[in-house]
């Protein structure tokens, strides 16, 4: 069993991943209570497409994993690009190089960008034929309005 502050501790994250969703405008998320242990899933209800499962774990069970982190935003800084605009990715090594399992780790504000680039609406540009069509159309109205 977890002590009470580790457990304080994730939920106290879970809860500010929660409010970051929402203050990016991405609709409503909270923390799932119970999350794992029956019908529902990961640690955040969003209306993201994707299951979120947050981790506030100790710098030692994933130093490994945060010293990749720090060399691919040294690159990406070096390298003349942004230096939050950057990925760790990764095979897992359970899997078969037939079949690989493979994930891409980024920083979680570029994540919620790209979600709200994503669900924003699609709207293409003014379209010139169409224009032409719909005066024509108009134009059309006007002399049936003017006949009736």
């Amino acid at each position: 069993m977890k002590p009470k502050t580790s457990i304080e501790k994730g939920k106290r994250f879970e809860k500010l991943i929660a409010k970051e969703i929402m203050a990016e405008g991405l609709g409503l998320a909270r923390r799932e209570d119970g999350s794992g242990s029956g019908k529902k899933k990961g640690d955040i209800a969003a209306s993201l497409p994707f299951l979120i499962e947050a981790k506030n774990v100790p710098s030692a069970k994933i130093q490994k994993t945060l010293d990749w982190i720090d060399q691919a935003k040294h690159q990406a800084e070096i390298g003349n690009y942004n230096s939050q605009k950057w990925a760790l990715v990764f095979q897992d090594p359970r899997s078969t190089e037939a079949s690989p399992d493979i994930y891409a780790v980024i920083d979680f504000w570029e994540f919620l960008k790209l979600m709200k680039t994503a669900s924003a609406p699609r709207i293409k540009g003014p379209d010139r034929d169409f224009k032409y069509w719909l005066n024509k159309l108009k134009v059309a109205l006007k002399q049936v309005d003017k006949r009736v």
